[in-house]
């Protein structure tokens, strides 16, 4: 199992990285034939927010398996150790009731686009909103990975450890 997530977390990272890639490539297209050429094409647009899209959601997702997100901590420095690992367990649990919200909120948004094609390049739109669905299932099982390894929610030091 700690395989599978290890490749699924390389993948994401391999993804991210190719679509932002992208996203930029596409951009800087976008930006040379607006100011050099003054006649920007229209599926450069497109396919940016088509590639930042999958690259912020999946990003996300690696950010929970590696710990790495934003977060408020000064209560739980307070806290005695037990309470505070029981907290970050409990923030875990949320972050895994999220990505499967994720997932069944961005089935039923993917599904409702069936049949839908974006209007500059005819890509189809389930495309852009399967992205919702893959990152929701990716948050949940790389919170579930940190929950049964015992990981704390973010990779921060505790503070508290660091005084003593």
């Amino acid at each position: 199992m700690r395989k599978l997530m290890q490749g699924l977390a390389a993948a994401t990272k391999v993804a991210v990285r190719v679509l932002t890639v992208v996203m930029l490539g596409a951009l800087a297209v976008q930006v040379i034939m607006r100011t050099a050429f003054n006649a920007p094409p229209s599926w450069t647009e497109e396919i940016a927010l088509l590639a930042f899209s999958w690259t912020v959601l999946l990003g996300m997702a690696y950010g929970v398996r590696e710990g790495v997100h934003v977060r408020m901590d000064l209560l739980l420095d307070v806290l005695p150790r037990a309470l505070r690992r029981l907290t970050e367990r409990l923030v875990l649990s949320a972050i895994v009731a999220v990505g499967v919200y994720l997932v069944v909120a961005g089935w039923q948004y993917t599904e409702s686009a069936f049949g839908i094609t974006s209007a500059a390049t005819g890509y189809p739109m389930p495309l852009l909103y399967a992205s919702c669905v893959v990152s929701g299932a990716l948050v949940a099982a790389f919170a579930l990975e940190r929950l049964l390894a015992g990981a704390a929610a973010s990779d921060d030091p505790d503070p508290a450890e660091a005084l003593q």
